[in-house]
């Protein structure tokens, strides 16, 4: 298999835009990776589009807008991970020798949009309709209050523990310019703002926003000709699903990091930097064990003394994560690799991290069982 790397990135902001289009948001990260990149639409030979959105193709949608130039264009669900499932296409594509330069983007809206809901009507049948919408979205956080209680029991994991992964989220997203939540907040206004379940608060869970996210691969060896910006390889691009033991996180996320650090001759320990799914705050203690950079039920110290700030050791999610920069589903795995494209490059700004970042790591899970994981060699 070729070499594959990221030569190029773009975003649109994640948040809640009511007055734009899906296809809006996924042209203007479109334009802005191919201005990264030194690109023009012409030159890209596939797309492969990451949404969760019930459209018929959306990939196609804002391509064409983009405009018809007869390239292949396949869309991939995979819930949260669709986003990385699309990347991973892109980077098989190109690494097989099929196509020499391809995109990967990410692109969803609310549905219906929160404004909408005054639109719905006021009847029996519209009261069911709200309730049974606020239900569903409330039963990740219940299920994952209950693994945060298991962990405060079994491992010791304290409020203040969870907390701080929420302020360091937050503090990194006032600092980038594409994150929905801009704004810092202490651990007394996490851990006592609204109870959402117990022990998690409003501050300890992503929100459901919009969004898009873009990223252009390409075969090394073409790379120099459109651009003579640092170009970071793909070492390892790993999917699995729920393993015979039925735990679709803790043993899913272990079993494909192992295989990820096999296929890039790495260990965890070398990591600069990791993107990982933080829906809510215990999945950064949660996936940090699982990933190998602590020992089993050691979490919660990882975030108390510092070694996942930026300046720490193994910084986590330097552009905010789930939690502050946001949950759009389709466009956040890509919106990980953004942020590592441009941190081995220096590019971004107050949230860059001071030591160098030479080898870094994008994880994210989905519902129905699936971990993707990549890693990538500056």
């Amino acid at each position: 298999m070729r070499e594959v790397v990221v030569v190029g990135a773009g975003l649109h902001r994640y948040g809640v835009f009511p007055e734009k289009s899906i296809i809006e948001l996924g042209t203007e990260a479109i334009n802005n990776a191919l201005k990264d990149a030194h690109l023009e639409w012409e030159d890209i030979e596939a797309a492969y589009c990451g949404t969760s959105q019930p459209f018929l193709s959306t990939g196609h949608q804002v391509c064409n807008k983009m405009g018809l130039t007869g390239l292949g264009i396949t869309n991939v669900e995979n819930a949260s991970a669709s986003g990385s499932s699309a990347f991973r296409e892109a980077f098989l594509s190109v690494a097989s020798g099929a196509q020499d330069i391809v995109l990967a983007f990410g692109v969803d809206k609310l549905n219906p949009p929160p404004r909408a809901a005054s639109k719905i009507g006021s009847g029996p049948s519209a009261k069911k309709e709200r309730e049974g919408s606020e239900s569903l979205r409330s039963l990740p956080a219940l299920a994952f209050a209950a693994l945060a209680q298991h962990y405060m029991k079994e491992y010791g994991v304290t409020r203040e523990q969870l907390g701080l992964v929420s302020v360091k989220s937050h503090y990194n997203a006032s600092l980038n310019p594409y994150a929905h939540f801009q704004k810092t907040f202490t651990l007394e206004e996490v851990n006592k703002a609204r109870l959402v379940a117990d022990p998690l608060t409003v501050l300890h869970c992503c929100p459901w926003d919009e969004g898009a996210a873009a990223v252009i691969v390409c075969a090394k060896e073409r790379a120099p000709k459109y651009t003579d910006k640092l170009c970071p390889s793909v070492i390892a691009s790993v999917l699995q699903s729920t393993p015979p033991d039925g735990d679709a996180l803790i043993t899913l996320t272990e079993i494909t990091a192992l295989e990820a650090y096999g296929r890039a001759g790495i260990g965890p320990e070398e990591l600069d930097l990791i993107e990982l799914h933080d829906a809510f705050t215990i999945e950064e203690i949660i996936y940090s064990e699982a990933l190998g950079l602590c020992p089993e039920g050691q979490g919660g110290r990882l975030i108390e003394d510092g070694t996942t700030s930026l300046a720490g050791k193994h910084p986590i999610n330097s552009s905010g994560g789930l939690i502050s920069m946001g949950h759009p589903i389709g466009p956040t795995g890509v919106g990980q690799i953004a942020e590592i494209l441009w941190q081995m490059r220096g590019e971004c700004g107050q949230r860059q991290i001071p030591k160098p970042v030479h080898w870094a790591m994008a994880h994210m899970v989905g519902a129905g069982g699936v971990c993707v994981i990549h890693l990538f060699k500056r």
